[in-house]
């Protein structure tokens, strides 16, 4: 039985959060019919029993006017032929509805028997049904109108508009490899949008985290058979079972506006252990909606120190207050037509050998972002240099009254020599402008630069302090900074060191 719902009725709010994980039915209104149930921290269509059909109905509507982006997780496990399928439906946000056809239709379409007299009805006013058919009935002409006689398994299907008993003609299909087979395990994940008439389907997984694109902007107003699009859509999720079965199951159901904002992330594909490396982040919104709440997140290798990370905004974009402390973490206020640039860096363990890998993504909370690349990942391997430096900091330091103010520091920096004997070497280190090496305490190395402008490099005067393999050679630095609050904590900043020609 079938009722038209006022056109005045309030819309639900996007964006619509359900995890159906509560085992209580949730709110806005969900109407659970046939097989369907909460089961196991998810939303069952079916169990992986022959024969069954379920259908999940949000029976009130949410505007499809500024698009509309669907995600979700699913689960679809059985024995070796799965069947039949699920379906993602939507009709127009003025109606309600009963399920859909049983077996092939997947709960959307009409069902036909063999002789083509139509046996069970579809959905009322529905304007389209994405079908993800592992048994291959939802293509056929037995499921809608059109179709073919062979079954197309293991195949994504689009069904148009249709009510009851006439429409529903198949518009089109994608074959994908392997079908829909999924766990929870492996992150099974579909998302499908709508905006300005044209449908998107894409398909990711954990091992695939920005997905396959299946249907890429198929221009549902303009084909055949269809209505008009509604102001307001009403969304249904079914399955259907035979023979062949399979339990359906869906959890954590995001409905919201999309914005399209990609994200592609550089940075070096080898380094040296203590040299300073950046990572370039680049990110924007190309529509329709603005993500006035879009975040950047990522994981920060644990090799990597003394982090530092900038955001530089354009066209309208505006930088959050961002952390490094716990991972990456950068809020940024990204309108249509913004985009964003973000630096990310550090200074690799002196110590550390091997390979790491530093990501980042871009989501947002009230958002479905529909871009094809959403996160990225860059790995670096890291090599020994010929030699490395590990400082120790001698505190507290001491005040400096004569010849003039200042306070004093003193450190032990370490050279390692890690592959062979190194004879010319060179210390480098950051320090605050007006900061010197000591001129009062006398030193054993050449001074290249004292640190006045900010930089300091040491280095050997000779060739008679080399440096072999196990035998550390400690170079000990006085350094007098304007004032205390300049020391800090005496970190020295882009330490390194060098083995360097010597004519």
């Amino acid at each position: 039985m079938t009722q038209r719902v006022p056109a005045a009725s309030q819309q639900v709010q996007f964006p619509i959060i359900e995890s159906f994980t509560q085992g209580t039915v949730p709110n806005p209104p969900w109407k659970l019919l046939g097989s369907a149930r909460l089961n196991g921290g998810s939303l069952e269509l079916t169990p992986n029993e022959g024969s069954q059909a379920g259908t999940a109905f949000l029976d009130e509507p949410f505007s499809s006017t500024l698009g509309v982006t669907i995600d979700f997780d699913y689960s679809c496990e059985g024995g070796d032929q799965l069947g039949d399928g699920f379906s993602v439906y939507v009709i127009d946000g003025e109606q309600s509805t009963d399920p859909g056809g049983i077996g092939g239709a997947l709960g959307y379409s009409f069902t036909r028997d063999g002789a083509g007299e139509i046996v069970a009805p579809g959905v009322t006013a529905g304007y389209v049904g994405v079908g993800f058919d592992n048994f291959g009935n939802f293509a056929t002409k037995y499921s809608g109108t059109g179709g073919g006689s062979a079954r197309r398994p293991n195949t994504v299907g689009v069904r148009g508009s249709g009510s009851l008993r006439e429409g529903f003609r198949w518009l089109t299909g994608v074959e994908v490899d392997g079908g829909f087979r999924g766990s929870w395990d492996n992150g099974s994940h579909i998302q499908i949008s709508i905006i300005d008439g044209r449908l998107t389907v894409r398909h990711a997984d954990r091992a695939n985290p920005n997905g396959t694109l299946l249907i890429d902007s198929f221009d549902l107003a303009g084909a055949d058979g269809q209505t008009r699009m509604p102001e307001t859509f009403k969304l249904g999720f079914a399955a259907g079972t035979g023979a062949a079965t399979a339990s359906h199951r869906i959890r954590n159901l995001t409905v919201a506006l999309p914005a399209n904002m990609p994200l592609e992330m550089s940075g070096p594909q080898t380094a040296k252990a203590g040299d300073r490396v950046s990572y370039t982040i680049g990110v924007q919104n190309l529509g329709p909606n603005d993500a006035p709440d879009a975040v950047v997140e990522g994981t920060v290798p644990a090799e990597l120190t003394d982090l530092g990370l900038t955001c530089q905004a354009e066209n309208g974009a505006v930088c959050g207050a961002g952390s490094v402390r716990d991972g990456l973490h950068l809020p940024i206020d990204l309108p249509r037509g913004s985009k964003a640039l973000i630096n990310l860096s550090g200074t690799i363990d002196p110590r550390f050998e091997g390979r790491f890998t530093c990501t980042s993504l871009v989501a947002s909370p009230t958002r479905a972002n529909t871009a094809g690349q959403y996160s990225d990942s860059v790995t670096t391997d890291v090599e020994l240099p010929p030699v490395t430096v590990t400082p120790k900091v001698n505190l507290p330091g001491w005040a400096e009254q004569w010849p003039g103010n200042g306070w004093i520091i003193s450190y032990e920096l370490t050279l390692a020599a890690n592959e062979h004997r190194v004879v010319w070497w060179e210390i480098s280190f950051d320090v605050p402008e007006g900061t010197r090496i000591n001129p009062h305490e006398p030193h054993w190395f050449a001074v290249v630069k004292d640190g006045t402008d900010g930089s300091v490099v040491i280095a050997t005067p000779d060739d008679s302090h080399t440096i072999e393999p196990g035998a550390p050679l400690t170079v000990a630095v006085q350094l007098l900074y304007p004032s205390q609050h300049d020391a800090g904590d005496g970190t020295l900043r882009n330490l390194r060191s060098t083995e360097v020609t010597r004519p």
